[in-house]
Order: structure tokens, then sequence, then C-alpha cells
């Protein structure tokens, strides 16, 4: 079942957990009215004529905004989201909460669209997304493959790194050591892509069946702590919060890879279900969003301030990645 995010407040109540909408923020949309804007006293003599055009011009003022979301936002459109890291987790009581939730919230109230979030395992939500049953799928690294399905819109650059068992690699230092070693099993999450660095090295352990693959980062992470597998690779954003839960910092050390590729970080608007009007009327609110700060600011209310600022290279200008 999704969370749907909307943009339309008709409530003043918070649905369950799982439909989010806007009448959870009142101020989604101060538009939307029910009923005209009424004149407060007799315009007399030539202000009649004046005050009545000026009058039509202020609803045409405030009606066009939601005229333009109702001719671009074509239907509801279906997020395929992965449980990683900060961006999407389950609280104590099951309740989903997440940068992902924050943006797409966001994103409804600006656009006047309406979002349904759909929790997936990452190959799932690929897969989801060639059979068109999926509009977005974020948040994700920049493949040439999904190029071919999707406009991408980068959010920021961000590197991998080597998260390694103390008791079985005390003698690896870099990434060359660690593929050199047939003796350390890496666990991946299944459908992640780590980036063309990492694919082009990694590709070669599957035929020695040293990649072992999970559906979740959770899952990946309890096989580290049971010694089912010696390393693994991905970014901060998706490991700290995992080395948080299980208190996996001193089991676990982390080598940095200078030497590899920045990677781009963002999400893909697909190409098989959306119109070019709808992908423009997205871009231009995420592009916003870059622009004047609101994506770090969502994310270091979920990642921590620390962690946004050091792992998430800064957000480039909206006109320098523009798709292919």
């Amino acid at each position: 079942m999704p969370a749907t995010i909307s943009a339309a407040p008709r409530r003043t109540r918070c649905a369950p957990p799982w439909r989010v909408a806007a009448s959870c923020w009142p101020a989604a949309n101060p538009l939307r009215r029910s009923g005209p804007v009424h004149a407060t006293g007799p315009l007399p003599g030539t202000q009649a004529r004046v005050a009545m055009p000026a009058i039509v011009l202020l609803f045409c003022l405030l009606f066009s905004s939601l005229a333009w979301a109702d001719r671009n936002c074509s239907h509801a459109y279906r997020v395929g989201i992965s449980q990683i890291g900060y961006s999407y987790y389950l609280l104590d009581d099951g309740t989903p909460a997440g940068s992902s939730f924050d943006f797409y919230e966001e994103l409804g109230r600006r656009s006047g669209c309406t979002f349904q979030l759909w929790p997936l395992p990452r190959m799932r939500a690929w897969h989801d997304a060639g059979m068109q049953q999926l509009d977005i799928v974020s948040p994700t690294i920049r493949t040439a493959e999904r190029d071919r399905q999707g406009v991408f819109i980068e959010y920021f650059k961000n590197r991998n790194d080597i998260l390694l068992d103390r008791r079985h690699g005390a003698h690896i230092d870099s990434l060359e050591q660690l593929l050199a070693d047939p003796r350390i099993t890496i666990g991946l999450i299944r459908g992640h892509s780590n980036g063309p660095y990492f694919d082009q090295r990694l590709a070669p352990l599957q035929a020695q069946q040293r990649i072992q693959l999970a559906n979740t980062a959770q899952m990946l992470f309890r096989q580290l702590q049971a010694g089912r597998i010696q390393a693994t690779i991905m970014t901060a954003g998706i490991y700290q919060k995992e080395l948080d839960d299980l208190a996996l910092g001193e089991q676990l050390r982390i080598i940095q890879v200078p030497e590899s590729d920045a990677f781009s970080v963002g999400l893909y608007l697909s190409r098989l279900t959306l119109d070019q009007p709808s992908i423009d009327w997205l871009s231009l609110h995420i592009r916003a969003m870059l622009a004047d700060g609101t994506l770090r600011r969502l994310l270091g209310r979920r990642h921590g301030k620390s962690l946004t600022e050091r792992y998430y290279q800064p957000t480039p200008s909206p006109a320098a990645d523009e798709a292919p």
C-alpha cells in the first residue's frame, strides 16, 4: 500500500501514516477557497470601472497556478522508493519516515501534484519502472542504461567507501588489496548500482563467487554482523544509519577510496510514462528546490548536518545537469 502525498487540502485531520495528504499541511495551497472573494464595500463613481477589471485580474492570478497544476499534473505520480539509510526507514511503531517523504511533501506543496510512494526493493523498483508501472525512482545513481528510459535530475555527487570487518581484513587498506584477497566475500544490495568505477571492478568477482547479494541494506549489515560476509561498498548516506542502529562502529573499519570517481545521485523521471509537459513541470520545481537549498535542508533534518556537509558534495546549478 503506497503512501499518498497530495497537494489538495480538503480535510483538517491527518490520515493514517501510510496516507499522507496535504490536509496535514494547511498552508500547502492558500489559493484554494470555498467561495468567491467579495469586495468589502461599494466602489463609487469611476472607482467601480477601475476596480472591477482589477478584481477579474486578481481572480486570474489566484487561480492561474491551480490551472497550471491541473494541466501539468496528468495523474497521481507513482514513486518507487527503497528502504535505504535515512532516505526511507520505519520507526519502532512501523510508521514510515525519512527524507524521501519530506522531499515529496515539499514537491507536492510547490507543484500541486499528488505522489504515491511505493516501498520496493531496488531491483523491483527498476523492474516496475521498465514495465511502465512507476513514474519516478529516487534516490538513485545515474547510469547510462537508466538514461535510456528516464530524465535524470542530479541532487548531489557522492563517493563510495569500503566497510571491512576488522576480524578478517586487518591487512587490507585499499580497494586493490580487497579485490585481490580471495578470502573476502563482499556483500552488495541487489539491483543497486555502485557507480561505473566500482561496478567495473567488482564485476569479475561474480564469477569467483565472492559477491553475495541482499535485498536491503538492513539484511546486508546483519550478514556483516554475523560474519557471513566480510565487506561491503556503499555511500555514507546508506551505511551510517545501519552503523547507528546495530552499533557496528567497533566491528567495522571504513576505508575511503579517493581515487574513485564521484558519481551522481538524484532521481529519474520516466520517459515511458510521463509526457513532456509533466516532465518539464516537475523538473521546474525540483530544480528550484536544489537552487534555493531546500533539498540540503531536508537532508540535514534526517541525515544530520554533519553527515550532509561531509559526504554530499555541493548541488550543481540547475543548468549543469540537463538530461541528455
